[in-house]
């Protein structure tokens, strides 16, 4: 059924134009909405920035905390604890580089809009940023 039901839409080349133009439209609204978020983050003395959306799902952004305080005393050391402390501080998830064959901790990370909508960003950023306040 999977199969004659992709055959059957891949006939028709204009509904499969309306669909990429409308996901395009909407991935490029949710990376550009992150960026900024982020870009404003590190406008107000965040130790964040990203890199300008260049299409995909994905914002390559950096979060520099390595070697500061984290609000249980501890130093950050490693991408894998920051990347724990944003997705339980902020429920804000992101990926290492390290799970793409980098080796070295920088602090980037890649952030996927694919399965999130404009509300959640807008939702998530205010939990970035009290997160990132907690840190000295």
């Amino acid at each position: 059924a999977e199969q004659m039901a992709t055959a059957e839409l891949l006939m028709q080349p204009a509904v499969i134009e309306n669909y990429h133009k409308t996901m395009k439209t909407g991935l490029e609204a949710r990376l550009d909405l992150l960026h900024k978020g982020i870009s404003d983050l590190e406008r107000s003395g965040f130790p964040v920035k990203s890199i300008v959306p260049m299409g995909a799902i994905y914002l390559t952004a950096q979060f520099n905390l390595l070697g500061k305080k984290n609000p249980r005393g501890g130093v950050f050391t490693t991408n894998e604890e920051i990347r724990q402390y944003l997705l339980h501080e902020a429920q804000f998830g992101a990926v290492h580089f390290q799970a793409f064959g980098y080796e070295g901790n920088t602090g980037w990370f890649r952030l996927s809009v694919g399965a999130v909508s404009m509300q959640d960003i807008e939702a998530a950023l205010p939990r970035v940023k009290a997160a990132l306040e907690k840190i000295k």
